[in-house]
């Protein structure tokens, strides 16, 4: 996938990306996606607590390094500083294809570190990727909306793995929407979907939340024990819906697991196991009730 439309400036002309710089894409309601956004999009399928109180984000920020000679995948890997072999992503800058390597943040000094011994004359560029972070533990239900998961009887009660779903990389998962996403039509351009498809919603609500506001307009899910929230569901089908989800909330927000309630025709409930978006920056960021 390209986040390459959302870097800062600086490392945009590093990279030699783009021509111009991408303003960020309001999260206000709105029919239809600005041409910037859409051009983002395209790129993309075409490559691959118990509190109310609102809590610093808990997982750290990916970035993008770009791969050069003499830096290669191989001896990036070979070089045993990652804990594991990062995703390579692929893009085109003036002088062609470009590779680049996304990595988690607390890597980035361990990666410095390496080049300044072994290549001194490099000058890396690592690219913040602003988008939702997603996390799932697959050892405990951390983290899911309303819950502390650090309480003693919500932590896993043997040292075997019972499952927690939904997984990590679990393809399709449900996803609560509440405010822009919670359209039909909207979700339709946002996937770059072909004429006359049209994502289907379902009418759902969830427990453990409640919304408030920020920047006098974004829509803000938080945590609130005994709340719950209308909304509307959809199956996300692919890692890419999701990224391309992930990439329109930014990382203002982060995925969390979440029971949803879908009310299907005739009147039929059930309840999937799923995930929603919930507001991951500061509390001081949110709009005084």
């Amino acid at each position: 996938m390209d986040y390459f439309d959302d870097l800062e400036p600086e490392a945009m002309d590093a990279f030699c990306e783009l021509n111009d710089e991408i303003a960020p894409l309001d999260t206000t309601p709105a029919p239809t996606l600005s041409s910037d956004m859409k051009d983002l999009l395209r790129s993309t399928k075409h490559s691959q607590t118990s509190t109310t109180k609102v809590k610093r984000k808990s997982c750290s920020m990916d970035y993008l390094f770009k791969i050069s000679s003499p830096v290669t995948p191989a001896i990036l890997a070979c070089a045993a500083i990652l804990p594991s072999q990062p995703r390579m992503v692929h893009g085109e800058c003036e002088n062609g294809v470009a590779q680049f390597c996304q990595v988690n943040e607390l890597d980035v000094p361990k990666i410095k570190d390496w080049l300044a011994k072994t290549y001194p004359t490099l000058s890396p560029v690592f690219a913040p990727i602003n988008k939702a972070c997603k996390a799932l533990s697959p050892i405990s239900a951390y983290p899911t909306l309303g819950l502390d998961t650090s309480l003693p009887h919500r932590r896993p009660q043997s040292t075997v793995c019972s499952g927690f779903f939904p997984t990590q990389n679990q393809y399709p998962v449900w996803y609560f929407f509440y405010g822009t996403l919670a359209n039909s039509s909207f979700l339709a351009e946002l996937f770059c979907s072909p004429p006359g498809t049209i994502p289907v919603l379902v009418p759902a609500l969830i427990r453990g939340g409640k919304l408030r506001t920020w920047g006098g307009k974004y829509h803000a899910l938080v945590n609130s024990p005994g709340s719950q929230v209308g909304g509307w569901a959809y199956e996300v089908l692919s890692q890419e819906q999701e990224d391309i989800l992930c990439m329109y909330e930014t990382a203002k927000y982060e995925v969390v697991r979440v029971d949803i309630t879908l009310n299907e025709s005739l009147g039929r409930r059930c309840v999937v196991q799923g995930c929603t978006f919930r507001f991951a920056a500061e509390e001081h960021e949110l709009d005084y009730i």
